[in-house]
């Protein structure tokens, strides 16, 4: 495994209170739209039990100032006779943000990441969390929200924009930080940062798994707007051609009557509803994971980033971006486990209140 990871323990207000030496095991795994979260498994010692509080935060020693800290969410003990263990369980920090909900309505207009940051100026704040200025371009989006959770429109945006982001703890100021990164393009397309392929012929790729689904595919859209029976107004939105198989038909009504026509006129009206269908149209997804080596992660690539996946077996050949990355820690093993997905930005489904 290398070098010992030690787990430095704080308080919520960032007080540090000790440090965890030994464990049997530690699961840590990072996801780029989401919060990550963490499995924790030691012995029962006076000083585990005294660090296991509520709210207290976990860094990593081997990580860098701005990487992700676990929150503690919750813990199991168990005596199987010979030994007590204790196993405790929590979420990044960014997962405070499902504690919040927005009380009051966004009206928003802007970029996918302004809509970020609009969201937590707009939500109850925390007191110790600071929201980091950076120049990350995004594409402009348009939204209406009230009564949601802060972090479940966050995930939609992140989603929808590629752009991922973090809480991290600022330990010499006693502060959190807010901070949206975006992944590195790893491909053969650009000549700005250092290639990197998962293949057979790389060697570095040992178990794997790869997942298709077309069972949340949807390529004919009805909307209904608003009106009753034979008034009401109807759009249509599809893929379907007259070569598309009968089989592969899926359909699926978009209930609008929320959206209102007033002061619209009847072509605006129609491009309002044309978008709603638009954005419920879903193609087939894949999933790729795979254990890899351990000391290439982070030096050669990293959570977010665009690689080249290339299983010559399967004849799988395709640009996907590592959603997520877990690492496990135990007997002496690091495993890393990458998560790959699409790398295309999903569509920004706009919620009626």
């Amino acid at each position: 495994m290398g070098k010992v990871i030690f787990l430095n323990v704080y308080d919520r207000d960032l007080n540090f209170l000790g440090v965890i030496d030994s464990y049997s095991s530690l699961r840590w795994r990072r996801k780029y739209f989401e919060t990550g979260e963490f499995e924790l498994s030691m012995n029962k010692t006076a000083n585990n039990l005294k660090l296991l509080g509520k709210d207290n935060i976990i860094v990593r020693s081997d990580l860098a100032e701005e990487d992700e800290a676990g929150i503690i969410e919750s813990w199991k003990f168990k005596d199987d006779g010979k030994k007590l263990t204790i196993t405790v369980y929590g979420s990044f920090l960014l997962s405070i943000l499902q504690r919040r909900i927005i009380k009051t309505r966004i009206n928003y207009r802007g970029t996918c990441i302004g809509g970020m940051k609009k969201l937590l100026t707009t939500m109850r704040p925390f007191k110790i969390l600071d929201i980091v200025d950076n120049e990350i371009v995004s594409d402009n989006v348009e939204f209406q929200c009230t009564y949601k959770n802060v972090y479940d429109y966050h995930e939609k945006l992140s989603r929808a924009s590629n752009i991922g982001a973090k809480i991290v703890p600022d330990l010499k100021n006693k502060r959190l930080k807010y901070i949206n990164y975006v992944g590195k393009d790893r491909t053969e397309t650009q000549k700005e940062n250092t290639r990197y392929e998962f293949s057979e012929d790389h060697s570095n790729l040992d178990s794997t798994e790869y997942t298709y689904s077309n069972t949340g595919t949807i390529n004919d859209v009805l909307v209904g707007g608003t009106g009753e029976d034979t008034d009401r107004i109807l759009r249509t939105v599809t893929k379907v051609t007259s070569e598309t198989h009968d089989f592969d038909i899926r359909e699926v009504f978009v209930d609008a009557k929320s959206e209102s026509n007033k002061d619209l006129t009847t072509s605006q009206y129609n491009a309002i509803l044309d978008e709603l269908g638009k954005q419920k149209l879903t193609d087939s997804t894949t999933s790729f994971e795979a254990t890899v080596h351990a000391t290439d992660y982070r030096k050669y690539w990293d959570l977010g980033d665009i690689v080249n996946i290339k299983k010559e077996k399967w004849n799988i050949i395709e640009k996907q971006r590592i959603t997520e990355v877990e690492e496990v820690i135990e007997k002496g093993k690091h495993q890393v486990i990458p998560t790959f997905g699409t790398p295309i930005s999903e569509k920004f489904e706009n919620e009626s209140d």
